[in-house]
């Protein structure tokens, strides 16, 4: 069998399924030496397959067939590019269900991701590798892509790196009603901005409320609470200063790109998408009203009024959850999941777009190098000017002072460990006729991530997800077992309950820290490691830009001030 030969799009034959399924997890599992007895297995197996179809398979090439054919994609027709987007898109969970029915230890450290009063204390958020996830969050930055049609609805394709249509978005007009109250009227001022609201900020948002959904409560019809203050503290660095101030535009502003991304309809069905006028169906009409959804549902709206005159002002928080479409890619205990480094947030999205989109690009492709164990693959400098997406304006040489200016801000912010090309420029060919396209464009570039997030994307990231009322009675189930417990050694030993007290280490400031910091000639990261707290929480407080104190973060502070004493 030639599986070169078999086109991308052709379902293939239940008979000839293990053969194909083989060629695209291989590679996967090649660069992982815990699987190499397994995949020599397997290739005996097919053999055996091709000289006798009767012969029966083992348990872990059936588990890994059942996997695609039963988990994935029950009594579906199965192609080449589903089951290669497949491994893609869930590949620690094909891992983690090859580990269970083969002899191999499982790889990777799982980390438990708990919602956090404060994201700012955070180093990172998470998201979803999944492909067509990453796909839906860039479109929301091209504003150009959308194409108004006659009816006054701008469409645009979701395409691959490759050209492939994986999918259509829709900016609709917004439905005037009469007698809309003022929340509706300046929530349909905002809608009606959207295609001048499509831009990093907005898939900075993206990211931000897609992961909020996953750690927050969540009310019974599965909305949570946006507040335009969870957004501007990841934004402005000196945001927990007491001094600090927030203009108000910036507040809606934040509003406005919200709405945005509640007016963008998707499918990601492939290119055969017919739109409906909802109008012009009949009863005995069966059409699929899914096949366009929202990307994000909006629920209540809360304005806010100007003191003195009592008129509205704008929203500044509300109620919303991803739509279904969105919501799989988050809900899903198969989906892999990668982190991304905060400080995007803090690029702004007027002069630092570059840096926003690169750092998204580099979080994501890293968490699948991690997987595939090929971090030190270089990266082609044409790949890295598709990804920015340069003004067509800069010329050869702006083009590349500034592609090399990013990369040196993202090292110094600590966003990449360092960079450098492959081979020397030949710096006689810049400037030349056609030196871009013919020379430094197909050059190479060796960006190594931080150690800090290696290890973030060797994790396999679980989420702790509780309804209100679960979490609830879990709360109060373990105070009561907490004061039972102490009553009854109160009781066995007939005295006081005696709480234990943390005795803080005396005089702790910002200047003491450093200087022990200094003195075991530690940096500000490996010192915020062994502290157990977040590299920027530790560098505000070093800063004294702190708002208010962090209890926990104190006390990890006075526990590694007295250890070094």
């Amino acid at each position: 069998m030639d599986y070169k030969s078999i086109p991308e799009r052709m379902i293939i034959k239940q008979e000839l399924l293990p053969f194909i399924i083989f060629e695209e997890v291989a590679p996967i599992l090649q660069t992982d030496g815990r699987f190499g007895q397994v995949l020599e297995g397997w290739k005996y197996e097919l053999t055996s397959i091709i000289a006798n179809r009767s012969y029966m398979p083992s348990e872990s090439l059936q588990t890994l067939c059942r996997f695609f054919t039963e988990s994935l994609y029950p009594n579906q027709p199965l192609t080449k590019l589903m089951i290669r987007n497949a491994v893609h898109n869930y590949t620690d969970s094909l891992i983690a269900e090859i580990e269970m029915v083969c002899d191999v230890q499982p790889q990777a450290e799982v980390i438990v991701v708990k919602a956090s009063d404060n994201l700012a204390d955070q180093e990172y958020i998470y998201g979803s590798m999944n492909s067509d996830y990453q796909l839906m969050r860039d479109l929301v930055t091209q504003k150009k892509q959308f194409v108004e049609t006659n009816e006054g609805v701008h469409e645009a394709a979701i395409q691959d790196h490759k050209g492939v249509i994986r999918g259509r978005a829709e900016v609709r007009p917004a439905s005037v009603d009469v007698g809309m109250s003022d929340k509706q009227k300046i929530w349909l001022s905002l809608v009606e901005s959207t295609l001048n609201s499509l831009d990093e900020w907005t898939a900075d948002l993206f990211d931000l409320i897609s992961y909020l959904w996953i750690v927050q409560e969540k009310d019974k019809d599965g909305y949570i609470n946006f507040h335009s203050d969870q957004a501007l503290k990841l934004r402005f660095a000196d945001a927990m200063k007491e001094d600090f101030y927030i203009r108000e535009k910036e507040r809606f502003s934040i509003m406005k790109r919200v709405a945005a991304l509640s007016s963008i309809w998707v499918s990601m069905r492939g290119d055969d998408v017919t739109v409906i006028d909802a109008k012009k169906i009949t009863d005995e009409q069966a059409y699929d009203f899914t096949t366009f959804s929202r990307m994000f549902e909006i629920g209540t709206l809360d304005m806010a009024y100007d003191k003195r005159t009592g008129d509205a002002k704008g929203i500044y928080s509300l109620q919303i959850r991803p739509s279904p479409i969105l919501s799989h890619y988050l809900n899903n205990e198969q989906q892999t999941f990668g982190a991304l480094d905060l400080k995007v947030f803090q690029y702004s999205h007027y002069t630092h777009r570059e840096h926003k989109r690169l750092t998204r690009y580099l979080n994501y492709h890293w968490k699948i190098r991690t997987i595939k164990r090929s971090l030190q693959q270089p990266f082609r400098v044409q790949t890295l000017l598709d990804v920015i997406d340069f003004p067509k304006s800069y010329n050869g040489v702006q083009i590349r002072d500034r592609l090399e200016s990013v990369l040196d801000d993202m090292q110094k912010d600590d966003i990449i460990k360092m960079w450098h090309y492959t081979t020397p420029i030949d710096e006689s060919r810049v400037g030349k006729r056609f030196w871009v396209q013919k020379y430094w464009s197909r050059l190479s570039v060796t960006i190594v991530p931080p150690e800090d997030i290696i290890l973030e994307h060797a994790k396999k990231v679980s989420f702790e997800k509780w309804s209100p009322t679960i979490l609830q009675q879990r709360v109060e189930q373990t105070v009561d077992t907490v004061i039972e417990a102490e009553v009854e050694r109160a009781e066995e030993k007939n005295k006081q309950i005696i709480l234990p007290l943390y005795e803080p280490v005396r005089e702790l400031t910002p200047e003491l820290v450093a200087e022990l910091i200094e003195q075991y000639g530690l940096t500000i990261r490996k010192a915020a490691a062994e502290m157990g707290m977040a590299h920027s929480s530790l560098l505000r407080y070093l800063k004294k830009e702190n708002k208010r104190a962090n209890a926990k973060n104190q006390m990890k502070l006075e526990t590694w001030v007295a250890s070094k004493r």
